[in-house]
């Protein structure tokens, strides 16, 4: 008996779901897999709703919608156009088949278009076999896990710490006494030993502030919530140290309107590397390329080009395997996940007030602790900030149970340099993918 694939097509109610009707009036045959959802335009079809079709044991996803310079809505398609392929990498990095998950557009008179695609995506699913994505409680055992490559360990250059620390106490005092800002947040040593972020309201409080190998934090997280207004009370400027890395992550920031520019005052500092902890540059600032801030009123130390050892390309590592392997890798690595959300507050893109993924309601269901739910949680989170990732890796760094989701991040960064030409934060722009087409997408 032959197998028969369950495929989902979210069809636009103008064109696609049209085009579908007119297959069936003219009696071209079409599969009868496709089970179709209408939906008003595929600029709607969101990557959660992807994911859920794959989740509920969809064997493929096909997703049809108008051609572009034809959509009711104007440029409803062109978010469908970016969005969609960048998911269709995501979940291929995932160790899901490329071949089951599709993106194409039909018009309103093209049933027999519609017919072909339907057709061949249906048999291309079928050759693939049923699914493996969905995990059945319980019916997945952790196989021997797949070591990812070891990086290269890169001695930390010597720093001119005790320069920068004075002039950043110096700068802090400066701003504070004259009033300019109301707050100061920088790093300081705990009692524990452990650079840590520090908040300094006054003049004296500036003198806990140093700056050392160990200063990891992206304390550029703090912004929105410092700046943030209590009833009618008018925030106070505040000012922020930044590495090169943190100050991109203003940039992207005040494209999204979190903040405004006279809001802030950014204290940049060049940066040689920052330390594992163990006498060691952590793994992405050895193949980071930018030790000045791209954005700052205040710059601390010479700019110096500094050229750090390559690291180990873990990502083509990755990409190198089958899928299954990938699919086995990563589920690996979810699998350890105990939901704790420490990525996402360590993350300073990840700033919803109440996040998708903690919501229980129509559109999607994301409280659970399954291995499914897991999963769509730690893809949908670095969906979402593709485009807005500056690579600062604190979400890695603050994960308990040392899941390499970075490798998320740095798949997706890729994906859209290579296809948009953009990296997150060197301009106040937003993220490519939330924008309409400007010659990036060419059909056929």
């Amino acid at each position: 008996m032959n197998y028969e694939p369950r495929i989902i097509a979210f069809l636009c109610s103008w064109c696609s779901y049209t085009g579908a009707d007119t297959a069936g009036i003219a009696r071209i045959k079409s599969p009868a897999n496709i089970r179709a959802i209408r939906v008003p335009c595929s600029g709607r079809v969101s990557p959660e709703l992807v994911m859920r079709a794959f989740d509920q044991g969809a064997d493929g996803v096909l997703v049809l919608g108008c051609h572009i310079g034809e959509c009711h809505y104007d440029t409803g398609n062109h978010r469908a156009a970016k969005r969609l392929p960048i998911l269709h990498a995501l979940m291929q990095f995932a160790g899901l088949e490329p071949e089951r998950f599709h993106l194409d557009w039909v018009s309103a008179s093209e049933g027999e278009r519609f017919s072909r695609i339907a057709t061949e995506f249906t048999e291309a699913v079928q050759a693939l076999g049923p699914v493996s994505w969905r995990v059945a409680p319980g019916g997945w055992q952790a196989a021997a896990e797949s070591l990812l490559p070891p990086e290269k360990e890169v001695p930390m250059p010597a720093l001119d710490c005790a320069g920068k620390t004075d002039a950043i106490r110096a700068k802090a005092k400066e701003l504070l006494t004259s009033g300019e800002v109301g707050c100061v947040i920088g790093y300081e040593v705990g009692p524990r030993g452990r650079t840590r972020p520090a908040f300094a309201y006054s003049a004296e409080e500036a003198d806990r502030l140093v700056w050392n190998p160990d200063v990891s934090n992206n304390l550029v997280s703090y912004l929105p919530v410092k700046l943030k207004p209590k009833g009618k009370e008018l925030p106070k400027k505040v000012a922020v140290v930044v590495k090169p890395c943190d100050s991109r992550a203003v940039n992207v920031l005040l494209a999204e309107n979190q903040f405004t520019r006279d809001q802030v005052h950014v204290i940049g500092v060049t940066c040689e590397g920052v330390s594992d902890g163990d006498g060691s540059l952590q793994v992405r600032c050895q193949a980071c390329s930018e030790h000045t801030p791209v954005v700052c009123d205040t710059l601390v130390g010479e700019p110096q080009a500094v050229v750090h050892a390559g690291t180990v390309a873990r990502v083509d590592w990755l990409e190198k395997l089958p899928p299954r392997e990938r699919m086995e890798f990563w589920l690996s690595q979810f699998d350890r996940c105990i939901r704790c959300y420490a990525c996402r507050q360590a993350c300073p893109m990840c700033n919803c007030p109440v996040c998708l993924y903690e919501r229980d309601d129509s559109t999607f269901i994301g409280l659970g602790i399954g291995l499914n739910e897991k999963r769509t949680f730690h893809l949908g989170r670095a969906y979402h900030l593709a485009g807005r990732c500056v690579g600062c890796n604190e979400c890695e760094r603050a994960c308990p149970m040392d899941i390499p989701i970075s490798l998320l991040n740095q798949k997706l960064a890729g994906e859209i340099e290579k296809t948009f030409g953009h990296r997150a934060g060197l301009a106040v722009v937003p993220s490519p993918i939330v924008t309409v087409l400007s010659g990036e997408y060419k059909e056929g």
